[in-house]
């Protein structure tokens, strides 16, 4: 074999050894583009949380229901999104430790109210009756805070 036999030989060697290095470098690069279009999700989630609080002064499951104006009705939507699955009297303590003070009975003409409308759920459990704030409400929450996809 002469000297350029053997050259090109090596430089065939060299550039396959290449090829493998580049086939590697793109399986890595392809590795990270999801935990990188993951965190630009999260990025955009926390984007648009800013931008909730620069236009209302507050991040609040209340922006979803603009409509609902009696602020009683307002907090225990609100008492709801914290600690979902509360009965009247839990939720009353809630609302009573957070407005100073709050009625067993308003309370329950609330639930209802807002049971009509179809921002809570009332689930009979043990007797007794947990609120839950609707699948509805939810997704409608999640539409507001982009988390929905």
């Amino acid at each position: 074999m002469d000297e350029d036999d053997r050259e090109k030989k090596a430089l065939r060697k060299e550039v396959r050894a290449l090829n493998r290095k580049i086939e590697d470098l793109e399986d890595v690069i392809g590795q990270l583009q999801e935990p990188l279009r993951e965190l630009q999700k999260a990025a955009r989630g926390y984007y648009k949380l800013i931008d909730l609080f620069m236009r209302y002064g507050e991040i609040s499951p209340n922006l979803v229901v603009p409509e609902l104006k009696d602020p009683m009705a307002r907090d225990i939507l609100e008492v709801l999104f914290e600690r979902d699955g509360q009965n009247i009297s839990q939720i009353t303590d809630a609302l009573r430790s957070r407005r100073g003070t709050a009625s067993r009975r308003i309370v329950r003409d609330r639930l209802h109210m807002l049971e009509e409308n179809g921002y809570v759920e009332g689930r009979t459990e043990r007797k007794t009756v947990h609120y839950h704030v609707s699948k509805e409400l939810l997704k409608k929450w999640s539409q507001v805070l982009r988390f929905d996809k």
